[in-house]
């Protein structure tokens, strides 16, 4: 039992042993390694404090770019909106010419028609005349029974065209 009880004692020589080789470690320790230890700290802080900067810095980096981008965009948007808008507007107003240039083209048709239609019809009316002419006279001279001279022959033709010309 002496040996446990001596390892459960406190001896009073080896207690104040003990405290002075703890003082003598720390002012060992404290004399050659504590400004090592604390340069060593201050890098590691120095380290992660620039770590930190950079970090902050670049996140603010960033965000001055995601600005710009977006401000970019936003004005991408509005060209490519204002480019939209006048291809439209010109898209319509080409649309509006040439639907008036189909307009101008269909009255200019008609016009030429309808001049067409009336020199054809003043063309058949002519020919109409001429044959009739032909035929009255053919008539007339058997009828009379003599030959007509030119003055009368322009006579009766001017008569009988007055009066087929108030029945047309």
């Amino acid at each position: 039992m002496d040996l446990y009880q001596s390892l459960v004692t406190v001896n009073p020589v080896t207690l104040i042993a003990q405290i002075c080789n703890l003082f003598l470690q720390l002012a060992v320790v404290k004399i050659f390694f504590l400004d090592k230890i604390k340069a060593i700290l201050d890098q590691r802080r120095e380290a992660a404090d620039k770590e930190i900067t950079d970090a902050q810095a670049a996140k603010a980096e960033a965000l001055v770019i995601k600005e710009t981008y977006e401000q970019n965009m936003k004005e991408a948007k509005a060209q490519a909106s204002s480019i939209l808008e006048r291809a439209q507007k010109t898209a319509t107003v080409r649309s509006e010419e040439i639907i008036r240039q189909a307009n101008d083209e269909a009255v200019a048709i008609r016009e030429k028609a309808s001049a067409d239609i009336a020199q054809e019809k003043k063309k058949a009316i002519n020919d109409a005349k001429d044959e009739i002419a032909g035929l009255s006279l053919a008539i007339a001279g058997k009828v009379v029974g003599r030959e007509l001279t030119a003055d009368d022959q322009k006579s009766l033709i001017d008569s009988f065209i007055d009066e087929l010309g108030d029945q047309v």
